[in-house]
């Protein structure tokens, strides 16, 4: 016994020592055990302390010796931190729990106190279809980290999606369906979000009773560390969305079916209840309860978007106002303090639907303050403008930037940047948040980083902002990736809007379109050359960020290469010229599998890494199998057999160019030699229906493919640079 006691005492003094003892504030402890997380060693030197004042805020000074970090709550305080490990340690924290945070030796010294408060007190991460495009098969560990990464950007509100089904299951049993019935509703894992947006059911399900169970609990973690860092929840609520058996069971109620979304045909359809029939209602009520007896009550924020891509039953604005009321008022018979978070997408989306009168009439019956639009997608279009402020709504500008995770570098930081300053004088007491809708967690952490540190007091002008992000990629203050970086800035970040991506990841065709690709890059591809280069010169950088930029150029300098010489075989085959098309056609191949080379060499680009992490799920051989037909689906087919939504997320990643992306390519090229020896038209039918058919086979195959990184990043890109700089700048 005594021996035991001696362990103990040893064990609680060896805790005290490495200063894990948590403060008993839970806010305080909370940022601790964050600090603890990022810096496990020079978190003993780090103090956190709550202060009082108006709005969001954080301070930072040294207190003898150590670092003092003030703030007016734990997320105030972990943007503090974020903010010193920024601009003071030079050390960058990536989203992605498989990157080791270089932890400085010590702690800089600050001098004097500095200060910085928020602009707006609404932070806004994430899009209903990173659930799909990115975080489908994350486990704990990966949500710990973005979690811990949104924290450190002072993010306050981020969509909780996970788990929902499990609240679906057992409130659809409560109105008389069986649990089968209900499964089979759903949609496999990887396509969920659009199944929770009312567009599609039962594609490529049912879903598993085991994810269901599992999911759930993955939430409980997910809404416990949001909420004790200061992020909301953003949770679910009833959007008129139900299964077709309900209709049996209900036959006077007020369901109808609403019509194909996309490509898909008629049985996938979703259906719909007016929020105008009483079981609206009473559907509402058992949802949220079941809802906060699952999760607790965590938030008041729940996400409510009616109509999204679809059309609704009647397009008089009576209507819209009234689906809109009631759905608000059934909300709040549950929760009364509750806040309606809608997007804007859908008048977008179906703009020449969605006049001013009938926008009007869908938000404006919801009382001030319980309603936050969130707009959209202001990096093309700026809702805000065209509807008098959201005639007077509370909303949140938001940069979506990525269409399915895309691996394409775009963002136009400089139209980005006005259009905040434009923004915060033209709807002061409106525009409550900035947020980032990414449809992925893409190539292009830049942008998303910018946007959320807009959200604060500036720090300097744009410039030094980028030589800040250049810094803590290179770990140190390194000239050339500053110089890199600032030649990104003022010459390659320029894309803006929609679908900008090159055509290693597209199908090819004879007229050189493709679906989801915009032939036309906004930028020289040379500038990105010179960013390469200069990034090359840097001197001893080992980050995460640094290698991954190190790729990232390089992709996407030699894809933007490979679309000019897929322009030029084009025109040479218009000439017939077989001796060039076919010494373009080998450099283009050449080309794919350089790139398939090099982006094995960060992990985010594995494809073989995608689809380890969803068998990973599974238990049984059938399991892991059904797993991965819906990673692979969604990265290529999406629907059926090569029409709607194909390569909607196409990426370039390793394993993906070299079995999916290449195939397609050396059958297009061998076909255009053929015409031009034959004499004979291009089949353009023909090819096409042999992609289909190849396309679909491919999704439903398994094949092993490297999962964890090869290769030394920095020397890969190099050797690349050398072989194609005067190809691509003559």
């Amino acid at each position: 016994m005594r021996r035991l006691f001696t362990c103990i005492v040893l064990l609680a003094a060896l805790f005290v020592s490495c200063g894990k003892r948590w403060s008993d504030d839970p806010q305080i402890a909370a940022a601790q055990q964050l600090c603890a997380r990022i810096l496990p060693t020079q978190s003993n030197n780090i103090d956190f302390v709550l202060e009082e004042g108006e709005g969001d805020f954080y301070s930072l000074e040294m207190v003898d010796g150590r670092l003092k970090i003030g703030g007016n709550n734990a997320n105030s305080l972990a943007r503090g931190l974020g903010d010193y490990l920024r601009d003071y340690c030079k050390t960058g924290v990536t989203w992605w729990a498989r990157d080791e945070v270089k932890e400085p030796s010590e702690l800089p010294v600050i001098e004097g106190r500095i200060e910085r408060n928020a602009m707006v007190g609404k932070r806004f991460f994430l899009n209903y279809c990173t659930y799909g495009y990115s975080l489908a098969w994350w486990k704990w560990s990966d949500w710990e980290r973005l979690i811990d990464w949104m924290a450190l950007h002072g993010v306050t509100l981020a969509l909780a999606n996970t788990g929902q089904e499990k609240v679906w299951l057992e409130t659809w049993q409560e109105f008389g369906l069986l649990p089968e019935q209900i499964r089979e509703y759903f949609t496999g894992p990887a396509f969920l979000p659009w199944h929770r947006m009312t567009n599609i059911d039962s594609w490529q399900g049912p879903l598993p009773q085991k994810w269901i169970e599992v999911q759930a609990e993955l939430q409980k973690k997910i809404i416990a560390r949001e909420t004790s860092l200061g992020i909301s929840p953003i949770l679910g609520s009833f959007t008129g969305h139900v299964p077709e058996a309900l209709k049996e069971l209900y036959p006077d109620a007020q369901i109808s079916r609403l019509g194909k979304w996309s490509s898909f045909e008629e049985e996938y359809s979703a259906w719909y209840l007016s929020p105008t029939d009483t079981l609206f209602r009473s559907i509402q009520r058992a949802y949220l309860r079941n809802q906060r007896k699952l999760f607790g009550a965590a938030s008041h924020i729940y996400g409510v978007d009616l109509f999204n891509e679809v059309n609704p039953p009647s397009w008089e604005p009576e209507y819209l106002s009234e689906a809109a009321k009631g759905t608000y008022e059934a909300i709040c018979e549950t929760d009364p303090d509750a806040v309606w978070l809608q997007m804007s997408w859908l008048f977008w989306h179906k703009r020449q639907k969605w006049t001013p009168e009938r926008i009007e009439a869908y938000i404006t019956p919801v009382p001030k303050g319980r309603l936050v639009m969130l707009d959209y997608y202001c990096d093309l279009v700026e809702i805000y403008k065209q509807t008098d402020n959201f005639y007077g709504q509370d909303f949140i500008w938001s940069y979506l930037g990525n269409f399915g995770g895309n691996t394409m570098i775009a963002g136009n930081m400089q139209d980005i940047s006005g259009k905040i300053d434009s923004v915060y004088v033209a709807a002061p007491s409106e525009c409550v948040g900035l947020g980032c809708t990414l449809e992925g967690l893409d190539v292009n952490p830049v942008m998303y980083e910018y946007v959320l540190d807009r959200a604060w007091e500036r720090v300097g002008d744009d410039y030094a902002w980028i030589d800040s992000f250049a810094d803590r990629h290179a770990g140190s203050e390194d000239p050339h990736v500053r110089a890199a970086w600032r030649i990104m800035y003022d010459e390659v970040q320029k894309q803006t809007g929609g679908h900008w991506v090159s055509k290693i990841p597209a199908r090819p065709s004879i007229d050189g379109k493709a679906m989801w690709c915009r032939p036309a890059i906004a930028y020289d591809n040379r500038d990105l050359l010179d960013a390469w280069g200069e990034l090359l010169l840097a001197g001893d950088c080992d980050t995460p960020d640094y290698r991954f930029d190190c790729v990232n150029f390089a992709r996407q300098c030699l894809d933007n290469h490979f679309t000019s010489l897929y322009e030029e075989v084009l025109e040479d085959y218009g000439k017939g010229d077989l001796d060039e098309v076919s010494r373009k056609a080998a450099l283009m191949l050449d080309i794919l599998t350089d790139v398939d080379t090099l982006v094995a060499a960060d992990s985010y680009f594995l494809l073989g890494k995608w689809i380890a992490d969803a068998r990973s799920w599974g238990t049984t051989s059938a399991e892991k199998d059904f797993y991965e037909t819906n990673a692979r689906l969604l990265l290529s087919c999406w629907g059926h057999k090569g029409i709607g939504l194909t390569d909607y997320a196409n990426r370039d990643w390793n394993g993906l160019i070299g079995t999916y992306y290449r195939p397609r390519w050396e059958k297009f090229l061998g076909l255009l030699q053929e015409s031009l020896s034959s004499g004979e038209p291009f089949n353009s039918e023909a090819y096409v229906d042999w992609c289909r058919e190849f396309e679909w086979d491919w999704a439903h195959s398994s094949e092993t493919l490297p999962s964890i990184a090869s290769g030394d990043a920095k020397a890969l890109s190099a050797e690349l640079y050398e072989k194609y700089r005067s190809l691509i700048a003559p």
